[in-house]
């Protein structure tokens, strides 16, 4: 049932995608904002739970995530396209520090 519902959905979403192309990137720019400021706050709550094993990466990870969706969710189309591609792919890359150095935490205190 779940896989012919979803079918259902993105084919509706992919026949409004190519019928109004323009709304369309508005509003997945406006989905990549709020995608950005709901994970960077998520990521800060990660960083201040784990605050003992290195939680200050993934809370600077956090913030930056927040402040990207901020910028987008306030600043487009203003900001222009080149921000998206911009903040986004930074945004990747301190989430992934983040997650690694996390990841990365038990294996370093078991070799002490």
């Amino acid at each position: 049932m779940w896989q012919l519902l979803l079918g259902v959905l993105y084919l509706a979403c992919g026949i409004v995608l190519l019928s109004q192309p323009v709304t369309s990137a508005l509003i997945l720019t406006y989905v990549l904002g709020l995608s950005l400021l709901v994970s960077g706050v998520v990521r800060m709550l990660v960083g201040i739970g784990h605050w003992q094993q290195s939680g200050w990466i993934m809370l600077a990870s956090g913030l930056f995530g927040v402040l990207a969706g901020l910028v987008i969710l306030t600043g487009f189309p203003a900001t222009g396209l080149w921000v998206l591609g911009l903040l986004l792919g930074i945004d990747l890359l301190s989430h992934g520090v983040g997650w690694l150095t996390y990841a990365l935490q038990p294996a370093a205190r078991a070799a002490r």
